[in-house]
Order: C-alpha cells, then sequence, then structure tokens
C-alpha cells in the first residue's frame, strides 16, 4: 500500500458530539456484521435495487445527476465495506 494511503487509514474518523468511537479498522466487520444478517440483506437489496434502478429523466437537471450520483457512491462504500469485513 502507499504511504499517503497508509496515513489516511490511520486517521482517526470524524465522530459525533458525545457518540460512539468507532475506528476505519473497525468499520468493514462492523458492516458485515450489520448487513450479512437477514435483515440486513434485506435492507443492502433493497437499496441496490432502489438505488441503482433510478434513472433521471430529460428533465433532470445537473443537481438531481449528482444526487443520485452521491447516492450511488455512498452504496459502493457500503459495499466495499461489508466486502472487506468478510
Amino acid at each position: 500500500m502507499p504511504k499517503f494511503l497508509k496515513s489516511f487509514f490511520k486517521k482517526s474518523l470524524p465522530q459525533e458530539p458525545g457518540g460512539i468511537v468507532v475506528t476505519r479498522e473497525d468499520a468493514p466487520q462492523l458492516f458485515a456484521r450489520t448487513f450479512g444478517s437477514d435483515d440486513g440483506q434485506k435492507v443492502i437489496s433493497y437499496l441496490r435495487a432502489t438505488v441503482n434502478g433510478r434513472v433521471a429523466g430529460p428533465e433532470g437537471g445537473e443537481g438531481i445527476l449528482r444526487y443520485y450520483d452521491g447516492q450511488r457512491g455512498l452504496l459502493q462504500t457500503i459495499n466495499g465495506l461489508i466486502e472487506q469485513g468478510k
């Protein structure tokens, strides 16, 4: 792994004030356990179907395209963490 990536992964994650502290090392296992349950599988299946199935029509402007792209990016992050945690 390149040096700049190693330093990135060592940094702590932003936390909500007074919230539970989660490290980058813990996140993949947490996501895999959360979405590995029967209900978790249903949730991730629903998200994949709804987020990946959305199409902006010709009337959709740049804002809606960016919104959909952000949702897809978040879903990719979740899927990646699930795979890492397996």
